[in-house]
């Protein structure tokens, strides 16, 4: 079984040719190698570069990538997972890893796009990574910090989640650098989804570097009116990678 995303021609081009294009103009090598990284899961106009070049920072050499990403269409309690064979994209077939002890709903994969929006990305910088999908909906912050824990010594982690959603903008980018400093300052308390539908991720993924004595350093701090011009609905995304 393998599991083709709707999120083509929709969050990023149908066509491999124009999926290339698109990934190409985005040539970029960092010079810092992480295991961890925080990146949203809009459409690539909004922040294809964005997750690009945090996604272009995961260590080479591990074999597969942690997806946690939150569910956005529908109800979930607790998390699920994959067994399907792979995820197709435009530019190939990228291999699935069914995440352990975790429930199995391969529906949910193909119409939920905050993980598939990541696979032609880490297909064109690591065609040979396998993905171990996780969805989460109504969940406790430390069981996805238990699973970063169990995970991140063979696999990379993606944390998979947009800022603050459909406000204007100046309440955006208000919002948007409150959680910045959160994050800057490792606090999970009061870190809620009106500041990330991933906010749950977030706070896994500071639980974790909290216990790690790490830190993260952001990249990146957008909004969907930098590129459509709409200030009176505005979606915010960040990048930061974990040292």
């Amino acid at each position: 079984m393998e599991i083709t995303p709707t999120a083509e021609g929709k969050f990023y081009p149908q066509s491999s040719k124009e999926l290339l294009k698109f990934l190409k103009k985005y040539r970029y090598k960092s010079k810092v190698t992480t295991d961890l990284v925080i990146v949203p899961h809009a459409g690539y106009n909004y922040c294809g570069e964005i997750i690009f070049k945090q996604i272009n920072r995961l260590n080479p050499e591990k074999e597969a990538v942690t997806i946690i990403a939150p569910v956005i269409y529908h109800t979930v309690y607790g998390t699920v997972t994959s067994n399907a064979e792979a995820f197709t994209c435009p530019i190939g077939k990228v291999d699935i890893k069914s995440a352990k002890n975790q429930t199995i709903n391969n529906e949910l994969f193909s119409t939920e796009h905050a993980i598939t929006v990541h696979i032609p990305i880490l297909k064109y910088l690591f065609p040979n990574i396998k993905i171990i999908p996780i969805l989460y909906g109504c969940e406790n912050f430390k069981n996805l910090s238990k699973i970063i824990e169990e995970n991140i010594s063979k696999s990379n982690i993606i944390i998979s989640t947009n800022l603050s959603r459909f406000i204007p903008e100046r309440e955006n980018i208000k919002l948007d650098n409150q959680t910045a400093r959160m994050i800057k300052q490792k606090q999970i308390t009061d870190l809620d989804i009106e500041m990330a539908d991933g906010a749950i991720g977030i706070c896994a993924a500071i639980d974790y570097a909290k216990k790690t004595n790490k830190n993260f350093i952001q990249t990146a701090q957008s909004n969907s009116a930098a590129i459509n011009g709409d200030t009176s609905n505005v979606v915010g995304y960040g990048g930061w990678y974990l040292i």
